[in-house]
């Protein structure tokens, strides 16, 4: 700073002091303009923090919850509650507690890692995603860890040279259909899984798929005790049947081709003789007790 005063150059407490008012007064300016550009910016009414700066978000809850709280709007993935497009991440739980399903979702389109969990814990599939688009590995696997399907895509397109085999999937039949081959639960489980009589004359279907049902049931009581070993073809009784009493004896054992009772082995706890003479001349309703 130049000054035309000649003691201030000689006096060098004087200079000090000047320079320091020269200081104080820049600062004060520049304060001022700070002040001015950091003015609070008013935020749009109705949504989140998160949202306005684009953070993740994070969720976790039941399969109840999640349908509740999240949905479709204009074909992106929405939070129901302020109505806008999610980013973050999302975990549901089953109803003992253990991880179902787990989702990545960018600006309301799946983006990352996705998987579910069979029942019993074990992993039932895992797919990948980009910005809305299939790219990676997709698998599925039954709940025993057999591997259902298997493909790989690029971009939302299908690489099919990448696997010698597609899994289990080669056989035609559906996932359900494979699981089901082997099925043991109680009754209440069972109308869950399947549906129909063929008792009557009709047939049992698979109720996820409406497939006839191919493969081998064996039902259990209240107790969890075996009350029949019931085996199908294309929806219908083929092969031994067998039921047993709540004391756990066998009750009853017949034989079946495709719905037509062939014979029977055991009838109320004892062995059947096929070549007994039934007289239906005075009690025609005997006959009932071939086919009950």
């Amino acid at each position: 700073m130049k000054t035309s005063d000649p003691t201030i150059k000689n006096d060098p407490v004087k200079a000090f002091l000047i320079s320091l008012l020269a200081a104080q007064t820049l600062f004060l300016f520049s304060c001022g303009g700070q002040e001015e550009q950091t003015q609070e910016v008013e935020k749009p009414a109705g949504l989140p923090l998160s949202v306005l700066i684009d953070n993740e978000e994070f969720w976790e809850g039941s399969a109840l919850e999640f349908d509740e709280q999240f949905g479709m709007k204009d074909e992106l993935f929405h939070k129901t509650e302020g109505d806008y497009a999610y980013t973050g991440l999302i975990k549901i739980r089953a109803i003992n507690g253990s991880l179902a399903a787990v989702k990545g979702y960018s600006h309301g389109r799946p983006h990352g890692d996705f998987f579910e969990w069979h029942e019993n814990g074990k992993l039932k599939s895992k797919s990948q995603f980009k910005n809305g688009m299939r790219h990676g590995y997709f698998y599925i696997w039954t709940k025993t860890g057999v591997v259902y399907s298997k493909k790989y895509f690029q971009e939302d397109l299908e690489d099919f040279g990448r696997f010698a085999d597609q899994g289990a999937s080669e056989s035609g039949k559906s996932l359900a259909a494979i699981e089901l081959e082997e099925w043991e639960g109680k009754g209440s489980e069972f109308y869950h899984k399947f549906a129909g009589d063929p008792k009557r004359g009709g047939t049992l279907q698979i109720r996820e798929t409406e497939e006839l049902y191919n493969g081998t049931i064996t039902a259990l009581d209240d107790k969890g005790q075996k009350e029949a070993i019931l085996r199908y073809s294309n929806g219908k009784y083929h092969g031994t049947i067998s039921k047993w009493n709540e004391s756990g004896t066998l009750w009853e054992e017949a034989e079946f081709d495709r719905g037509n009772l062939v014979e029977f082995t055991i009838k109320k706890g004892k062995p059947f003789d096929a070549s007994q003479i039934i007289d239906l001349s005075k009690d025609p309703s005997t006959v009932e007790l071939l086919f009950k």
